[in-house]
């Protein structure tokens, strides 16, 4: 007998001490700049204030974002971010100082930055950013890391600053933590156009479960654009927040003991009521049952004030933004300031229009026009992801294309990247204009 309670008192002071020695940790990356970008500001203050209300330690989350400019004149609220429109100043969130926490920010968003933090590459990040102590991923086997990361994306490809980083690129991080055991248990909520296809070979044993906001297909979709950006009388003229993230966020705030399944299919369906990007889920399952909480923490009350669902007239296809952004200031222009607002629009306008003839002139010179016309309207499931996504890096370099593509341009690359097919040979002097 005595054996046996030595036994059990061994296995439950092993239980209580694991218990007691896990911690919760957080990263947030925020890796796009400029006025249009605004959700990249507003969305990770928000998120970071949720993640101190609900317990999870400051020095135990990694914060990276762009912010310098909610501090500049293009924001009628200097110092200031919200993430849905209101009557009043209120709810702003970056008086909780979300900002004075930032750990990268500017020259260090880069790929060689990002790719070491998650990693745990600190001797990486402190010669590539001079800091001394840079903070890295380091839990251990029995903690839990939740992670946020917002910016533009590709086939195969996320935006980091001024970078791209491939899916293998930021697979082969993710696989060096997990053979240092840098986490126990890891969730990913990545909001960026095309991210599903970010992980498609994403091993389901490494113990790591993600959330994207779009699938490998569509592009994401901003929330509260114009018409529906004002605050307290202002138009801000910007999305002030995405579709996904704030239907994730009200969720996690009002309800975070639940379990992530639970989570993950409200949002779905809610995003697919007005867009349809199509959220999507990779690695682990079996994590659908754990508790949202084991992850973001618990917060004690709902952070921010309950608001209407988005309208489907204020969501914008994120490739689409620049254009109906510039759109509505024409319309909102005075005299003084029309003629200024109708030449941006205009030019935005030829750009776009720019893009889609250089994009149908790739097609006709490697397929033929009718094909290629035919293309743009035909989504692919069958295709080599890796030429999809070096065409598009060749889009980008060549021809001066921003990411995220629009739909009837990824129909097309993917149409041309058949199944085993290298990239084809491209005269981009005769594609470009």
């Amino acid at each position: 007998h005595f054996e046996v309670y030595m036994k059990y008192l061994f296995l439950f002071l092993t239980i209580f001490t694991s218990v007691v020695t896990a911690e919760k940790y957080g990263m947030i990356f925020g890796t796009a700049e400029g006025w249009r970008n605004y959700p990249v500001y507003s969305l990770t203050c928000r998120l970071y204030d949720d993640m101190i209300k609900a317990g999870i330690k400051p020095e135990n989350i990694i914060y990276m974002t762009y912010y310098g400019d909610v501090y500049k004149d293009v924001n009628p609220f200097k110092g200031m971010v919200f993430t849905d429109p209101a009557d009043n100043t209120d709810g702003d969130w970056a008086k909780y100082g979300c900002f004075d926490h930032v750990d990268y920010t500017d020259k260090d968003i880069n790929l060689e930055v990002f790719l070491a933090i998650l990693s745990g590459d600190a001797e990486t990040v402190k010669a590539k950013t001079g800091k001394e102590n840079p903070k890295v991923l380091a839990a251990g086997p029995d903690d839990t890391v939740f992670t946020y990361f917002i910016d533009h994306g590709a086939e195969g490809i996320i935006v980091v600053g001024k970078d791209y980083v491939t899916d293998e690129q930021l697979l082969d991080s993710l696989k060096t933590a997990h053979e240092k055991k840098l986490y126990g248990k890891w969730v990913w909520f990545m909001e960026a156009c095309y991210s599903g296809s970010m992980f498609k070979n994403l091993p389901k044993d490494w113990d790591i479960y993600i959330m994207t906001a779009a699938d490998d297909k569509h592009p994401a979709w901003m929330s509260n654009c114009p018409p529906n950006d004002a605050i307290a009388g202002t138009h801000l003229g910007t999305c002030i927040s995405s579709l996904w993230d704030e239907a994730f966020m009200v969720y996690a705030e009002e309800k975070s003991k639940d379990v992530i399944g639970d989570l993950v299919d409200t949002v779905k369906k809610e995003v697919a009521e007005t867009s349809d990007q199509n959220v999507s889920e990779f690695g682990d399952m079996s994590f659908r049952d754990l508790p949202l909480s084991e992850f973001f923490g618990e917060l004690p009350a709902p952070s921010f004030r309950s608001v209407k669902k988005t309208s489907s007239a204020s969501t914008v296809s994120l490739d689409q933004v620049p254009l109906h952004l510039a759109k509505w200031r024409a319309i909102r222009a005075d005299k003084s300031e029309s003629a200024v607002a109708l030449a941006e629009y205009e030019k935005l306008a030829f750009e776009s229009a720019k893009r889609e003839v250089e994009v149908m002139r790739l097609g006709a010179a490697l397929m033929n026009e009718k094909a290629a016309d035919k293309a743009l309207r035909t989504p692919s499931e069958s295709y080599s992801a890796s030429c999809v996504r070096e065409l598009s890096i060749a889009l980008h370099e060549k021809c001066g294309h921003s990411f995220p593509f629009s739909e009837t341009t990824s129909n097309l690359l993917r149409n041309i990247c058949l199944p085993g097919l290298s990239v084809p040979n491209v005269n981009w002097n005769e594609i470009c204009m």
